[in-house]
């Protein structure tokens, strides 16, 4: 689990969720590049831990790549990490790039990270 190596950071989960009414269903971290270092595949963005909080690892590299909807060298894709979360609990995850053309922004690519199962995604493609 992510935890593990921050013990500071399951330290202050534990202490909130002793003394606090609220839960913490989403804990989001950008660190890394998506491709390991050594070379052996890909890192994980999302860990579900045995808490059930859902620890999401946000960091895209490049931020900013050329647009690939178009032929057109002009305008950029942008790359954000999208959560939504309905009555405290996370309903999707997803990668998305915004292609910005001028004033013209619009939906490029979204890769789906998580899906709550009520919404009929699996687990499964977390990882």
């Amino acid at each position: 689990m992510i935890v593990t190596f921050c013990a500071d950071l399951a330290q202050a989960l534990a202490k909130l969720k002793e003394a606090s009414p609220y839960s913490v269903p989403l804990v989001i971290f950008g660190h890394m590049h998506k491709e390991l270092a050594s070379g052996n595949g890909l890192r994980k963005m999302i860990v579900v831990g045995n808490d059930n909080i859902i620890y999401l690892n946000g960091a895209i590299v490049p931020r900013v790549r050329p647009p690939s909807l178009t032929a057109e060298s002009e305008g950029t894709s942008r790359a954000f990490t999208i959560a939504e979360i309905s009555n405290g609990r996370v309903e999707k995850i997803a990668e998305t790039w915004i292609s910005v053309i001028g004033d013209e922004t619009r939906l490029e690519e979204e890769h789906i990270l998580f899906g709550s199962p009520s919404r009929g995604s699996l687990h499964a493609s977390l990882l």
